[in-house]
């Protein structure tokens, strides 16, 4: 993800707050991957991690916009 895209307002309800979810790759939790990047106010998903498999990120978003939307 880019910075332009980090500082950007959300489309949907204009705020600049967001959420990073990572998931921990090590037993000393020091090295992350980051899985998805959402909105705090409203829940909008800016960012899916490209390794997920295709199936995964479609049912993923889905889901995650239904209960945000």
């Amino acid at each position: 993800m880019k910075l332009e895209e980090l500082i950007a307002p959300c489309p949907k309800c204009g705020s600049k707050d967001k959420i990073a979810h990572r998931k921990l790759l090590d037993n000393h939790r020091a090295h992350a991957e980051m899985e998805t990047v959402k909105c705090e106010e409203c829940g909008y998903i800016f960012f899916v991690n490209e390794s997920m498999d295709e199936d995964e990120k479609k049912k993923l978003l889905n889901e995650l916009n239904k209960v945000y939307g």
